[in-house]
């Protein structure tokens, strides 16, 4: 599979925040197709399991847990490639380029499981599994982010000024 398909099915309307979208558009992909789309996603999961970008999810959702950050990083892969080149580069414009839902009247970029559909779908259709690459049995790459307000306010300003909640 080509990296501009696979960013062409895994990329979701702005206010999609669940796992429906891609089931819909990989459930006519073979079995083949599937088992690469799942080796890019990830791949592209693995590369921001990063320090850096946990410091930004935490700033905006108080995200504090390897499920959360993997939470965060499905809704990161689902916005396109465009957010992840945000991410990385500029992460403080995210909220500026991207609607972040709510829940509870809380920010709420996250979507549980995303990771999962291709395998799913894969074993839905060929009655066997996938080898399942977990990113939470590795530590993040990166040096941990200090939590403290104050610096995360001077490195995150924009982010930090919408969403923080502290």
């Amino acid at each position: 599979m080509e990296l501009d398909r696979f960013w062409e099915l895994v990329t979701a309307p702005n206010n999609t925040q669940d796992c429906d979208y891609l089931k819909t558009r990989l459930s006519a992909l073979s079995c083949e197709e599937l088992a690469q789309f799942d080796g890019i996603y990830t791949k592209e999961l693995r590369a921001l399991w990063h320090w850096d970008n946990w410091k930004v999810a935490y700033v905006i959702a108080g995200c504090n847990s390897e499920y959360d950050f993997l939470d965060f990083c499905n809704w990161i892969i689902s916005r396109g490639s465009e957010a992840i080149s945000i991410l990385i580069t500029e992460p403080d414009e995210l909220a500026n380029k991207f609607a972040i839902a709510t829940k509870d009247d809380l920010p709420y970029p996250f979507i549980d499981e995303l990771d999962l559909v291709a395998g799913l779908l894969y074993e839905e259709k060929n009655q066997e599994e996938l080898p399942y690459h977990s990113v939470v049995n590795f530590p993040p790459q990166g040096k941990k982010f200090k939590n403290k307000p104050k610096l995360l306010k001077a490195e995150l300003p924009q982010l930090f000024n919408r969403y923080w909640l502290g």
